[in-house]
């Protein structure tokens, strides 16, 4: 069922510019709080900026969303930071760390979008808390950690459980202090709601500011991976600012120039936010308690190739993900939604040990989504790991 799902929203995705319901059902009345919900708001501009320079909505991730459960709230909060390259004052608590890992920021955005926030106080819906728990479906495959696959495509769930138990093979040596890990963002601008349990559909969710921005998550996991030694390059060049289509085209420039740049590159991460509407009008947030705070729950894409993408090592892909599943599960179960392995690109034909993320939806709050940001750096990092103690 999963796979003719799969057909039918991507046939209604060149239908209309929104998918609303999860049900597959197209709500009209819903359409506007759609587009609204989903960032499609007009940025400051300058008059001689042309009127076509406005956002689009995101319609290339469309998810089925369950029964929601609860309402939770988090008080984790951290500080931005904009330093080409971040230290920290050492705490005499933490166990001292020996050799501290390289954080290269590129290309940070000095843009604003000169948006009042404090004036956004209407109640348009629900904000509605939960986690996207475990399934049982044929659709669905089990990761010897408890972690799921979601098997969206036809290649057979034989194939798959067998690379499964497969680790991804990474070339060249492993020196750390080389960059080893490439975060960058297809679309940037991508923004989050204040932590509440409802929304203002005249917020917006897309923000020019790297303070407010997708890119707070990826300085996250940056600065986790320098805290375990393990050096990293973060992109913050905007690609979908002041056109969002052609995205997927400019960040694909972004990884080729790093790859000539930093050739220890091993893993390569777009991060975004998903966008998850209801047909009643509310926005799912899906969250995971980790320690005591909220942490909007991840999901790994995969993309598989159906002989139009010249991604012909796309099982490389899939080992990573399965990989980075595995240690996600292992050291914060819960944190993990199934990894959706499906007919997509997203640039992953570029290199192997590329992949998607989506942290949260555009209902999660900024402190949730840097919480997981600083959970996923430490992740990838025993990911790393995991793969060098037996090559």
């Amino acid at each position: 069922m999963g796979k003719i799902k799969s057909l039918l929203i991507c046939a209604a995705a060149v239908a209309c510019p929104i998918f609303i319901a999860t049900d597959n059902s197209f709500g009209e009345a819903l359409r506007s709080a759609a587009y609204i919900s989903a960032g499609v708001y007009l940025p400051a501009q300058n008059d001689s900026e042309s009127a076509s320079n406005t956002y689009k909505p995101d319609t290339e991730d469309i998810h089925e969303t369950p029964d929601i459960t609860e309402h939770q709230s988090s008080t984790f909060s951290t500080d931005s930071a904009d330093e080409s390259s971040k230290t920290s004052d050492n705490d005499p608590n933490e166990p001292e760390q020996s050799t501290r890992g390289t954080v290269i920021r590129l290309n940070s955005s000095q843009l604003t979008d000169d948006t009042d926030y404090s004036s956004f106080t209407k109640h348009s819906g629900a904000i509605n808390r939960f986690n996207f728990g475990k399934y049982s479906s044929d659709d669905y495959i089990d990761l010897p950690s408890g972690a799921q696959v979601r098997n969206c495509t036809w290649v057979s769930s034989l194939t798959l459980e067998e690379t499964t138990r497969l680790l991804p093979v990474f070339i060249g040596d492993y020196d750390p202090a080389e960059p080893q890990v490439l975060i960058y963002h297809t679309h940037t601008t991508e923004s989050f709601l204040p932590e509440a349990d409802w929304y203002d559909s005249s917020y917006p969710t897309r923000s020019l500011s790297d303070e407010r921005n997708i890119t707070s998550v990826g300085d996250a996991i940056c600065e986790a991976l320098a805290a375990r030694g393990i050096s990293s390059v973060h992109d913050c060049t905007v690609h979908d600012y002041p056109s969002f289509p052609g995205a997927y085209a400019n960040s694909a420039e972004t990884i080729k120039r790093n790859l000539e740049q930093y050739p220890s590159i091993k893993i390569i991460i777009d991060i975004h936010r998903d966008g998850i509407v209801n047909a009643d009008g509310s926005l799912s947030a899906p969250i995971a308690e980790i320690n005591g705070k909220n942490a909007a729950q991840l999901m790994i894409i995969s993309g598989c190739d159906d002989g139009t993408m010249d991604m012909p090592d796309y099982l490389e892909n899939f080992k990573l993900a399965c990989l980075l599943q595995n240690c996600a599960e292992n050291a914060y179960p819960g944190l993990a939604r199934a990894v959706l392995f499906d007919y997509r690109c997203y640039n992953q034909n570029l290199n192997t040990g590329t992949l998607l993320i989506e942290v949260g939806s555009h209902g999660n709050s900024l402190n949730e989504v840097v919480y997981t940001g600083e959970l996923l750096g430490n992740v990838i990092a025993d990911a790393l790991e995991t793969v060098y103690s037996v090559q």
